[in-house]
């Protein structure tokens, strides 16, 4: 499936930021596709049941986003309530997160995609196969695979620090699309892949993928949107004889150290630390690449500072390969540019999408 062969997405783009994307509205998330049938709910057999890659919605994608009023949104998950912050190193979020039933954990890649490279393919793979440490070995934590059940991968309709330029919303919609794709279908080994086998792939649940955009560019609220839209989702696919609550979600938000550091400043919130408290009490928890080259005396500090120690536990750190830990959309475009090898960075079907529309020739 090459770039020709993916979805338009101008109808539901224009709808999202019609309906959403305005002065006031709720934070929301929009499902623009389904990779698995069963979203968020893992599939039982991946060559089966995922098969296809079914499209949610219309052809074009489908236009399922929906505000959050009509969502399951009043599970307010208070047994598993952090407090309130206050400064001192022995506060923070209790129990840490439990391996029990009525949990879905999703791993969530939310970015301005501009455009998808293989590095933020290799973020997914890390949340789905890889051991993770809490940061700085929280409270005597082990490393750990998350179990990711459902991954989400979220273009987002404005961003807090960077204007649009390069390309279009319906374009990077496109090629989220294609990326997704790459993750979900590219199944033979290649050299950008972490995991070693078909059977691994399998286990990962990197098949139970969903893309789509949400409309606020807070964590706080990004967080929200996702517990909103796996819940409603969730039990549209509830079998008749089961019954019970909605499930609690914890949206593991994978990013790069930079945007780790823009979560604790207080200049991204309205209410802080009020609003970073409501993050990790509504499920939101962090897995972070750290910056090539950046020191770890550094790194121990930040996370010894008082209002990040509190959430030490629910802070991971990805390990991502050497291979992919250099990429970034800012060179990647540059190389798009210049016409450098650094266009390897990005998956074919993108790169000829990108070529296609002569994107980026301007940077």
């Amino acid at each position: 499936m090459m770039q020709c062969d993916t979805p338009m997405y101008d109808d539901f783009v224009g709808e999202f930021v019609a309906t959403h994307a305005q002065p006031g509205s709720a934070p929301v998330v929009g499902l623009a596709r389904k990779f698995c049938a069963s979203w968020p709910r893992p599939a039982v057999r991946a060559d089966t049941e995922c098969a296809g890659v079914g499209r949610a919605g219309s052809e074009h994608g489908g236009s399922e986003h929906t505000d959050s009023e009509h969502t399951d949104s009043e599970h307010t998950d208070s047994e598993f309530a952090a407090p309130e912050h206050t400064g001192s190193d022995d506060a923070g979020p209790e129990p840490a997160d439990p391996d029990e039933a009525g949990t879905v954990r999703v791993g969530v890649m939310d970015s301005s995609f501009n455009p998808p490279h293989y590095c933020h393919g290799a973020y997914m793979e890390c949340l789905a196969i890889m051991e993770l440490m809490p940061a700085g070995g929280a409270r005597g934590q082990q490393a750990r695979v998350l179990g990711i059940d459902a991954f989400l991968l979220l273009l987002g309709s404005e961003n807090a620090d960077k204007p649009l330029r390069g390309s279009s919303l319906e374009q990077r919609m496109r090629m989220v699309d294609m990326l997704a794709t790459t993750v979900v279908q590219d199944t033979t080994a290649d050299t950008w892949h972490l995991w070693k086998s078909r059977a691994q792939f399998d286990a990962s649940n990197l098949h139970n993928m969903a893309i789509g955009m949400v409309n606020s560019p807070r964590f706080v609220d990004k967080c929200k949107a996702v517990s909103d839209v796996v819940r409603r989702e969730w039990g549209a696919q509830r079998p008749p004889h089961e019954r019970g609550p909605a499930p609690r979600v914890l949206s593991y938000f994978a990013m790069g150290w930079d945007t780790l550091i823009r979560v604790f400043d207080a200049k991204y919130y309205a209410d802080y630390p009020r609003e970073l408290d409501a993050f990790f009490r509504g499920g939101g928890r962090i897995a972070y690449s750290r910056r090539v080259g950046f020191p770890d005396a550094d790194v121990d500090a930040f996370f010894a500072r008082p209002e990040t120690a509190p959430y030490l536990q629910y802070i991971f750190e990805l390990k991502l390969p050497k291979r992919v830990k250099h990429i970034c959309s800012s060179n990647v475009r540059v190389a798009v540019r210049d016409s450098t090898q650094s266009v390897r960075d990005i998956p074919p079907r993108i790169l000829e999408f990108v070529n296609n529309y002569q994107l980026y020739r301007n940077e």
